[in-house]
């Protein structure tokens, strides 16, 4: 992939997460008998091209990467007889969790694909394939196609094992052993300190890391498997975003977050190396994309799934323009954290640091 194809399949990829997520909204308002404004492929003036059927206009509009829903009845003052409000409690919380839902759905079809037509690797080996930019690895000269064949002196090690070898040494100076086009090498290396969690997840714990990716061999999966393993891998995905938040929270530290500008250079970054780490990160993303507007976040969907189950409760809908000022809050403050978060991409990025694993 040249840098120009490299770019426009971010662009594709992001546009495709959040086009999904719009049309899960726009297909649950449909099916529930909600009126919609306008379906939105972008955003912007002027639109390229529309059309109306029925209430609702479709359009394609300058800004094609981003999409957005109107659906009647969820602006102060809107009182459409089909509108949001008009509707059962269980029909709005329908309508606001489908986008998530084809979020997650989407991964499992990227990891369907992955199976299917990529292939998922079955055996890793201890041979070099990448070597990350800036990391230990790179520093010391190890290149791709070089096979780590021991540690400090111990040899015949299982991939496992020399993983967790290097992890039990950060910040500590360690001997490689390799074998370099038939000829065998020690290299000095001090692994970098990352932080992860021991097996049990019970407490975070500093680990080595050098910075390399390792070969794998890739097998194709018939479709059922390709299923079934998506739905696992989606599930595990969510599961794992879940237990960091829960983890961050229970030991009083914040998690590490990474920002647009972040997620953008490590697709960039997998889309140099293969397809197949492209396609995972994209996956990853439209999961995160989902769990995070699921949580109860104004304005995100979670915090309006919230608020419709608290009516529920009290029988009586909250000030709608009081929901509008709480909503308005709670975007400002995010796109405070967007700001930050980019700002602090780019200076990791000025400063030579490296955003990917």
């Amino acid at each position: 992939m040249d840098v120009f194809a490299r770019i426009i399949a971010i662009a594709l990829a992001f546009g495709t997460t959040v086009l999904v997520h719009e049309a899960g909204h726009f297909v649950a308002a449909r099916l529930s008998g909600m009126a919609v404004y306008e379906f939105s492929i972008g955003f912007g003036r002027p639109l390229l091209f529309w059309f109306r059927r029925g209430e609702t206009q479709y359009s394609f509009r300058l800004w094609p990467f981003f999409s957005f829903t109107r659906v009647a009845g969820m602006e102060p003052g809107d009182d459409h007889p089909e509108g949001f409000h008009k509707k059962s409690r269980l029909a709005q919380m329908f309508v606001l969790a489908t986008g998530c839902v084809m979020n997650f759905l989407l991964a499992v079809a990227i990891f369907v694909f992955m199976g299917a037509v990529l292939g998922r690797p079955v055996e890793v080996s201890n041979t070099v394939d990448r070597v990350f930019r800036g990391s230990p690895a790179e520093q010391v000269g190890l290149a791709p196609g070089d096979e780590l064949i021991g540690i400090n002196g111990r040899t015949d090690l299982s991939h496992g094992e020399l993983v967790k070898a290097i992890q039990q040494h950060p910040e500590q100076p360690i001997v490689l052993e390799i074998e370099r086009a038939g000829e065998r090498l020690s290299i000095n290396i001090t692994p970098e300190k990352v932080m992860g969690w021991t097996e049990d997840g019970e407490r975070s714990v500093p680990q080595g890391r050098i910075g390399v990716g390792f070969r794998a061999r890739m097998e194709r999966l018939g479709i059922w498997e390709s299923v079934v393993g998506g739905f696992k891998l989606t599930v595990a995905a969510i599961y794992e975003l879940a237990g960091g938040i829960f983890k961050s929270i229970r030991h009083g530290k914040g998690p590490e977050l990474v920002g647009p500008v972040g997620v953008l250079q490590l697709m960039y970054k997998e889309a140099e190396v293969d397809w197949r780490y492209f396609f995972f990160i994209f996956a990853m993303v439209t999961v995160s994309i989902g769990f995070i507007n699921l949580l109860p976040i104004p304005p995100l969907d979670g915090s309006r799934l919230v608020i419709v189950a608290l009516e529920a409760i009290r029988r009586k809908p909250f000030d709608k323009r009081k929901e509008i000022i709480v909503h308005l809050i709670g975007f400002v403050l995010l796109l405070g954290l967007f700001v930050l978060l980019t700002f602090q991409d780019i200076t990791r990025i000025l400063v030579g640091g490296d955003l990917g694993p």
